[in-house]
């Protein structure tokens, strides 16, 4: 069944898992497909993003979609990047020898069916999700410096937009 998003603009912070929760995200050079993939949707739809934190099994950002909408960005930014990443993912197996052979197929690189959004509609909400994006990977016991982790926005302050954006 389709998932329906009830509010399609507006700002957003938004949640998309890896299918099966299997940890392709941040295999060696996969970050950087996903990260170019969100600037090249953000540039095409009109859209601007204020953080992202992008984990082994999915990827949090804090977002305005732009003209054509919420799904339409989700669509476009899952389907070019799962794509990029299994077009580079297969072709870097017979010379990178730091992706293990037997832990991640290039059919296990799928994005799960729809996304969470929850809609930000003032300051303090905005920046409670900000905080939570950011800081995800310290959450998750990833790191042990909340602001070590090498594919959070916190590390890529020129690709993010200013948060002074309307709320709606």
């Amino acid at each position: 069944m389709t998932q329906k998003h009830i509010s399609q603009h507006g700002t957003f912070h938004v949640t998309t898992n890896a299918r099966g929760r299997i940890g392709w995200c941040t295999l060696p050079g996969i970050p950087e497909i996903m990260i170019d993939n969100l600037v090249m949707t953000r540039n095409i739809h009109g859209a601007q993003v204020f953080a992202f934190c992008i984990l082994p099994d999915h990827v949090h950002m804090v977002m305005s979609p732009g003209k054509r909408g919420l799904s339409a960005f989700m669509q476009s930014f899952k389907l070019n990047s799962s794509r990029d990443v299994r077009a580079v993912f297969a072709d870097s197996r017979s010379w990178d020898s730091r992706i293990p052979a037997t832990e991640v197929k290039t059919g296990d690189i799928h994005w799960q069916n729809g996304f969470h959004d929850e809609r930000i509609r003032d300051a303090t909400q905005r920046s409670n999700a900000l905080t939570y994006v950011q800081y995800n990977a310290w959450r998750h016991g990833l790191i042990a410096d909340p602001e070590g982790w090498p594919w959070s926005s916190l590390q890529f302050p020129k690709l993010i937009d200013p948060t002074e954006a309307r709320l709606d």
